[in-house]
């Protein structure tokens, strides 16, 4: 999670003197042992410190790309209506989310060099996001959607060749980075631009919801996150994440955001069931539960342990937005 304004300056003075005790801590912030001894226990749940002797976690770069835009949600329930208007999309949620660990991705999107586009950009920056390698669309506004209860309705946007543009314009970053998270449509040209580099290619992750027929460009994934409705055919979805192996992916996680979590890897196949007050709705929130998946792994804990931070981020977050 985020860090406080306390455990910042704790971690400050740690990388300074990393042999200075906890009673030197506490009297050089005036406050009790006992308290030093609480805030570092809590970075080390944070994943800030990995263990004893101040071990820090290094810093991984993760990179966010995907759309975000303006969302028109109309509720129409008999004599009430209802309209709200807040900024949303993929790689904004995400960002969202890591922001929740106090981790500042770099986003690679695509806005509109319009009094929109600006707004999204003041707001992104304030969730501590790095904003440098945005592309602004020189001719086009910011994209615009309007949702109701039956689905999109209406959408003012890109095309197929704005989003590559941008894609293009940013491959660098999209390709030197530890962590990749792509929205499920923009894989398939992401991948193809990465296949082949001689440079560091990044862990690319993504999700889908098992609905329909399966994207081709899954397998260009290597942690992919899939969502169900149930378990019901659970044979199908574990042969499906099977096939997936074999075709790159290395590490495939299962959930119906109630019941259970299975994870599909080299190593065999595990069910990790969520606990009783854990739960998230595993086709709207799959992609809180990936930035929490990658949170989690890129600060060094086992993939179980990943998992379980994954599925509180989704469970917290998809309240939040409940409750709004």
């Amino acid at each position: 999670m985020k860090l406080t304004a306390r455990e910042k300056e704790i971690v400050e003075a740690l990388q300074k003197e990393p042999l200075i005790s906890q009673d030197e801590l506490a009297q050089h912030f005036g406050i009790s042992r006992s308290s030093i001894a609480v805030h570092i226990s809590n970075l080390m749940k944070k994943g800030v410190i990995l263990g004893k002797g101040y071990v820090f976690n290094k810093k991984v770069s993760i990179v966010v790309l995907g759309p975000v835009y303006l969302e028109i949600r109309v509720k129409d329930e008999q004599e009430e209506s209802q309209i709200d208007i807040h900024n949303a999309g993929f790689a904004r949620e995400v960002c969202q989310a890591l922001y929740g660990y106090g981790v500042s991705p770099k986003l690679v999107t695509l806005v509109g060099n319009d009094e929109m586009g600006t707004r999204i950009l003041d707001e992104l920056q304030a969730l501590d996001v790095d904003v440098a390698n945005i592309y602004r669309h020189p001719a086009k506004r910011t994209c615009r959607k309007i949702l109701s209860s039956r689905g999109l309705l209406f959408e003012e946007g890109y095309n197929l060749a704005d989003y590559r543009q941008a894609i293009s314009a940013r491959e660098w970053i999209v390709s030197n980075c530890d962590w990749l998270i792509v929205d499920t449509p923009w894989l398939e040209y992401t991948g193809s631009r990465m296949t082949g580099r001689s440079d560091k290619n990044a862990c690319i992750c993504s999700t889908w919801y098992i609905d329909g027929q399966r994207p081709t460009a899954l397998n260009r994934t290597h942690l992919l996150v899939l969502g169900v409705e149930s378990f019901d055919d659970y044979d199908r979805y574990v042969d499906l994440g099977q096939d997936l192996l074999q075709t790159g992916t290395q590490n495939i996680v299962i959930t119906d955001g109630k019941d259970n979590m299975v994870l599909v890897s080299r190593s065999g196949v595990g069910d990790y069931p969520l606990l009783p007050n854990q739960s998230f709705d595993s086709r709207r929130e799959l992609h809180f539960f990936l930035a929490g998946l990658v949170y989690g792994l890129s600060s060094g804990y086992p993939m179980r342990q990943a998992m379980r931070i994954a599925s509180g981020t989704s469970q917290a977050i998809g309240e939040r937005y409940l409750a709004n």
